[in-house]
């Protein structure tokens, strides 16, 4: 799930990240949107995306299971560019390499790395997740409180699979009653439906408030696929479908700060 099958050579990668993150033009690169990675090589790793100027929000950004290029930010590039554009620091944790079973504890040792080098206290928070990130964001966000990380004020849950973590089953029922939670289905992704109908049925086992659920569906056109895929484009279509709703979500939730 999640993955473009792309020939990506770690030092292409490492090029295309550098490259990407650091803007262009002059300037000290304390004036410039730029990202470091953080013992990336590992299942543990992170790479944050720092914005020009003071952070004006958080994103946990929670990658999907589909081989190692997917475990890298090279996929989701251009949407990470268009939130720090828009003020966002982006926390892009690794969580495997490859596959792996047990990927919570990774994730939640990539964002504690992160919140070293940021200073996010009173932002909104969102945890966005693709495919099985989009179940891992929901479970990170019953223990971050936990773990004394960010907690999300929302979760945006696009194409998702009912579990992130497969080792265990996390326990949902510590989400806090207040965090927004907006699942976005791709129409011609033959797995949404049962994701997101398994995913939904364990926020109710944990008794979550059905009134903090959003339900968007991402709908195709003539010219464009709206499939597990497509979040991964950056077409207008595909801006439209999966960024404008978790723009409107961010907006959302920054006003309730």
């Amino acid at each position: 799930m999640g993955e473009v099958r792309a020939a990506v050579t770690p030092v292409v990668l490492a090029a295309l990240l550098l490259v990407a993150g650091c803007g262009g033009g002059g300037g000290s690169q304390a004036d410039r949107a730029r990202v470091e990675g953080i013992k990336t090589e590992d299942a543990k790793g992170v790479w944050v995306f720092h914005p020009v100027g003071k952070p004006k929000r958080l994103v946990i950004f929670f990658h999907g299971q589909g081989g190692p290029i997917e475990a890298t930010p090279a996929n989701h590039r251009t949407w990470i560019a268009h939130l720090v554009k828009r003020g966002a620091a982006v926390v892009y944790p690794r969580y495997e390499m490859d596959y792996s079973q047990a990927v919570i504890d990774p994730a939640i040792a990539g964002v504690r790395r992160a919140m070293e080098r940021l200073d996010v206290e009173g932002l909104p928070v969102l945890a966005l997740g693709y495919s099985r990130g989009a179940a891992l964001a929901v479970e990170y966000a019953a223990i971050s409180k936990r773990e004394q990380l960010p907690v999300p004020d929302a979760i945006e849950s696009v194409n998702p699979v009912p579990y992130g973590e497969t080792a265990r089953v996390v326990n949902l029922k510590p989400l806090h009653d207040r965090t927004v939670m907006a699942v976005l289905v791709s129409d011609a992704d033959p797995m949404a439906a049962d994701g997101a109908s398994m995913l939904l049925a364990r926020l109710r086992d944990a008794d979550f408030p059905g009134d903090n659920i959003e339900l968007n569906v991402a709908r195709s056109t003539k010219t464009f696929s709206a499939d597990h895929l497509a979040p991964l484009k950056s077409t207008p279509a595909a801006r439209l479908a999966y960024w404008a709703p978790t723009d409107a979500l961010i907006a959302a939730i920054a006003k309730k700060k």
